[in-house]
């Protein structure tokens, strides 16, 4: 009678007091696999780059990775350090949920503000005063509802140029649109290549593209037509659209590929026929 109530004790400590020790979940996620960068001629483009702004002095940059295949995982970590240090000094500057801060899709992407790694604006993607660009690499790391942390991808790297400056649209006829810019001249301007022009619907985004152009002016003081180049697609009358202006490098530096350096900015219109 004793022998078998200490063999029931026994298998009642065993059995954890009714915990399903089985069940615990220690398996960390998998590293995110980052998208690929797409050529700036590409639309849509892909991958790390420069981000659209609305205002000239701000400087953003684009970072989007595949969605892991766990089902559990619901967050990512995003870090950034600088071309003159390491991983090792790299700074957390995204912390984001699935579905909360970001949209629950199969490319997940997360806009680099150049905020420091407590959330205060700095601006550190931008050029320095001289124009010379400041390189920046990122990664990320997935995370589940145990609290796992898996390990961090591979890391992707771009610089952003000084963003292009004073954008107006005019209109001088029907169906007469110009965008008009400036840029500086030495700095980063020396390393511009080309321009990308698009124009979009503000209502539909990105996916609306009726027009797409690249053009290769150097000058101050600068002025397109929308339309040269090729023709636009149908546009609303009294709808707003967007105008954004990619400023593109394809120049080599002395320690990285410049041409995974860019600018992007953009300003709306009212299409009136």
């Amino acid at each position: 009678m004793k022998t078998s109530i200490l063999i029931s004790l026994a298998l009642l400590f065993l059995a954890g007091c009714g915990e399903d020790t089985q069940s615990t979940d220690n398996v960390p996620p998998q590293a995110p696999i980052m998208v690929e960068r797409s050529d700036d001629s590409i639309y849509p483009q892909a991958g790390v780059r420069a981000e659209p702004t609305p205002d000239e002095s701000n400087y953003w940059v684009r970072v989007e990775w595949y969605r892991n295949p766990e089902p559990d995982v619901v967050g990512y970590r995003i870090s950034r350090w600088s071309e003159q240090s390491t991983s090792l000094n790299a700074t957390v500057v995204g912390d984001v949920a699935v579905g909360v801060e970001i949209p629950d899709t199969e490319i997940l992407s997360w806009v680099d503000r150049g905020f420091d790694g407590f959330g205060n604006p700095t601006n550190a993607l931008a050029p320095n005063d001289q124009g010379s660009m400041r390189g920046y690499w990122w990664h990320v790391l997935a995370y589940d509802t145990a609290g796992n942390r898996g390990e961090w991808s591979d890391s992707v790297y771009y610089r952003l140029m000084w963003n292009p400056y004073n954008l107006s649209v005019s209109q001088f006829a029907a169906d007469d649109y110009r965008l008009n810019w400036n840029y500086p001249i030495g700095g980063a301007g020396t390393y511009l290549s080309y321009y990308k022009l698009r124009v979009y619907s503000e209502w539909y985004g990105r996916d609306s593209l009726v027009w797409d152009h690249q053009v290769i002016l150097y000058g101050a003081q600068n002025s397109v037509t929308l339309g040269s180049g090729g023709a636009t697609g149908t546009m609303v009358n009294d709808c707003t659209y967007v105008w954004q202006l990619n400023a593109v490098s394809l120049a080599a530096s002395d320690t990285h590929d410049v041409a995974l350096a860019g600018a992007s900015i953009y300003t709306t219109f009212v299409y009136q026929e």
